[in-house]
């Protein structure tokens, strides 16, 4: 078995396992996290982060149809994002959805918003001639936590697919005044993954903003640290039964 490129103590991970309950409440809002609820793909989460519910699916890594020299090299990353017509406050005909520019460019944007967040922290080149789809449905979106959410279901169903990761990629959104900050950070590196801000502010309430994040980041990344040890934990005891 060919071993990984890095390797982190598992001491790091050692807090409150006895923990079994899959909601946190000791962040900003309420997050809810479970995985492993598709059955026909590689990986599976659900996420509620405040009042946005998302779910995302992976699929591979698969052989890819592409002919292009990166591809040989390393994996390739596709993703796709969908809203749910009852997503928001007001209601959205189906028939009518895949004739709205607007929702299509938004989806467009946090496509690649969401590639620049985790393309940092994948192994591609473990995976040549291969490539990993990310399918995400939003649920409900609040306004402020969608963007957040998605790379939080992303991170947890690459986890469930055992895909090879430098670090796990956490994010947090702040509103200040009709500002949206939202920050991805890799807790176990040490690094922000990227930053993305909409709106005005000054540097000192950016710094405020940023050191806020990172706290909410590390209180993601240990809840979801819980949630995969508590599955470890079940799986393991499943096989002592079965034998």
């Amino acid at each position: 078995m060919e071993q990984p490129d890095e390797c982190f103590d598992p001491l790091q991970f050692a807090v409150d396992l006895d923990l079994s309950e899959r909601k946190f409440s000791n962040t900003d809002e309420k997050v809810y996290i479970s995985k492993s609820l598709i059955n026909q793909a590689n990986g599976s989460s659900y996420i509620e982060l405040a009042s946005t519910k998302v779910t995302c699916a992976i699929y591979g890594p698969r052989e890819t149809s592409s002919t292009s020299d990166e591809s040989y090299s390393k994996c390739l990353l596709e993703t796709s994002i969908k809203f749910s017509p009852f997503a928001r406050s007001h209601r959205i005909d189906p028939r009518l959805i895949q004739y709205d520019n607007d929702e299509d460019c938004e989806e467009s944007e946090l496509c690649s918003r969401l590639e620049e967040a985790l393309l940092p922290c994948i192994l591609l080149h473990k995976y040549p001639k291969s490539q990993i789809d990310i399918i995400i449905d939003v649920i409900e979106d609040d306004g402020q936590h969608l963007l957040s959410a998605i790379i939080l279901s992303a991170t947890v169903a690459l986890i469930d697919a055992c895909i090879e990761l430098y670090d796990t990629v956490v994010a947090k959104s702040l509103k200040k005044n009709n500002s949206l900050f939202t920050l991805c950070y890799m807790p176990n590196l040490a690094q922000v993954s990227c930053l993305f801000f909409d709106g005005e502010t000054t540097l000192k309430e950016l710094d405020d903003l940023t050191d806020e994040a990172v706290k909410q980041c590390q209180l993601l990344h240990k809840a979801i640290c819980k949630v995969v040890i508590n599955d470890l934990k079940s799986a393991v005891a499943l096989d002592r039964k079965a034998v």
